[in-house]
């Protein structure tokens, strides 16, 4: 019998499962290993906050590349009513993957064994053309083939926040439970990151209660933006790309022109995120033209305004967000923390404020870090990390986005070099095609691995 084992059960593991249990031959094993929680849910879909939305409407949240209304007539018959361009929320996604396992599973063809096992895996190793995989209880598996589906791991923690994390006032990630008021639901509040996970954070503490005032400090003070609430136009995509794919290979040359075809669509009566939307087919190769000097450039300067237009917000959470901001409860910083000191009943927080030689003290009850994931490998002491990087087994990207695979997901080892039996799907194919952190995304990575896999382990 042919084995795959798939390590991490959230989007990326659970329909890469649910595609290879569709077309897999009779004789062949799947093992989905997750380490903890639900599977089929992952960090994203595991809230239980009606308040967390989906960033991306029902319409193009599909799992299944080939059924494009599937999650939307999920959704009728859950909230009937919804419609293509409904915000949802993200629980109920949880729910839709869940099912989508659930169903896969159930009509697994006879001779095809799943196992769900929850677990962590604590290394991989090569074994004559095969893969043994050991568990955190002590078990071993031989595979024919494995499939890394980490995420998203834990925000990485400056140096500066070792002091509130000595005294306890420190959340170094937001989603490894359910944050706490401060025990005074008035006390003050200081938000690390001013992105996506903010915004979440800033919901979360309004719907528990808290009324004390929330900072939210970032380098650059740039905020989350909407989507739209009516439909979009494509007529200009063509020109778009064309233009773009044209130009020199450059982080300024890309901006220029992106900022002169948002100017010339405007005047055309087209929105912004129109041209935002043209981009994203063509991502990935815009992505590979640069050369790592230009990634790099791209990275310092251009990546926090790049995710702010690209990665936006449901109409209504913008909109609770913007209440927040109106009633004065919810206060963005631009600058850098300088210095932090434990008071008797919280922290003094020396803030340098952005493009001035001045220095703002806050007094907070918390310190919460909303800085985003890590992609950083080398920054993440995970048991089989740390063993897929010291065994060589897995090749870090430069730039810290993620791993290094080739273009069929095959892993690369520490010399660049495809491993045949591990294959890679998730949001880490950022540091390959920079395009890879989004459902429309990620389906169609895991389809596609899916099927290579089970036409050679089958």
């Amino acid at each position: 019998m042919k084995t795959l084992v798939i390590i991490g059960a959230g989007f990326s593991g659970a329909v890469t499962a649910v595609q290879f249990l569709q077309v897999c031959k009779p004789g062949t094993r799947v093992v989905l290993l997750n380490r903890s929680g639900e599977m089929a849910r992952g960090l994203a879909y595991g809230t239980n906050s009606s308040r967390h939305l989906l960033n991306v409407p029902a319409g193009n949240m599909t799992a299944l590349v080939d059924q494009p209304d599937h999650f939307l007539r999920f959704c009728e018959s859950r909230l009937p009513g919804t419609a293509a361009g409904t915000f949802v929320p993200r629980k109920l996604y949880g729910e839709y993957l869940s099912g989508l396992l659930a169903e896969a599973e159930h009509q697994c063809r006879d001779g095809v064994s799943f196992e769900r096992i929850t677990t962590e895996a604590h290394s991989i190793e090569a074994e004559n053309g095969k893969a043994r995989i050991r568990i955190a209880d002590g078990r071993e598996i031989l595979a024919d083939h494995v499939i890394l589906a980490f995420g998203n791991f834990s925000p990485f923690n400056p140096a500066i926040t070792s002091i509130p994390r000595a005294a306890g006032r420190y959340i170094a990630d937001p989603w490894s439970g359910e944050i706490e008021v401060p025990i005074d639901p008035q006390a003050p509040v200081l938000l690390l990151g001013a992105g996506l996970t903010a915004l979440d954070v800033a919901l979360t503490l309004d719907q528990q209660g808290h009324t004390g005032p929330v900072y939210m400090l970032s380098r650059r003070g740039v905020q989350p933006l909407p989507h739209r609430t009516s439909g979009h136009v494509d007529s200009i995509a063509g020109e778009v790309v064309q233009t773009l794919l044209a130009s020199a290979p450059s982080v300024r040359s890309y901006l220029r022109h992106m900022r002169s075809l948002v100017r010339v669509a405007a005047k055309d009566g087209v929105d912004w995120r129109d041209v935002i939307a043209a981009v994203r087919p063509v991502t990935a190769q815009l992505w590979e033209r640069l050369s790592e000097t230009e990634r790099r450039r791209f990275l310092r300067h251009v990546q926090v305004y790049w995710d702010a237009h690209r990665h936006r917000v449901a109409p209504a959470s913008y909109a609770a967000f913007s209440a927040q901001l109106e009633l004065g409860r919810l206060k963005p910083m631009a600058g850098r923390i300088q210095d932090i000191e434990v008071l008797p009943n919280g922290l003094r927080v020396q803030v340098g404020l952005r493009g001035t030689a001045a220095v703002e003290s806050l007094d907070v009850s918390h310190i919460i870090n909303c800085t985003g994931p890590n992609s950083n490998l080398a920054r993440v002491d995970d048991r089989l990390i740390v063993q897929l990087r010291q065994s060589g087994l897995i090749r870090l990207d430069k730039l810290g986005l993620g791993v290094c695979v080739d273009e069929a997901l095959s892993v690369q080892d520490e010399h660049g070099a495809p491993v045949s039996w591990l294959s890679y799907v998730g949001p880490m194919l950022k540091a390959q095609f920079w395009e890879a952190t989004a459902v429309p995304e990620l389906r169609r990575y895991a389809r596609d691995l899916a099927l290579r896999v089970a036409a050679k382990i089958g």
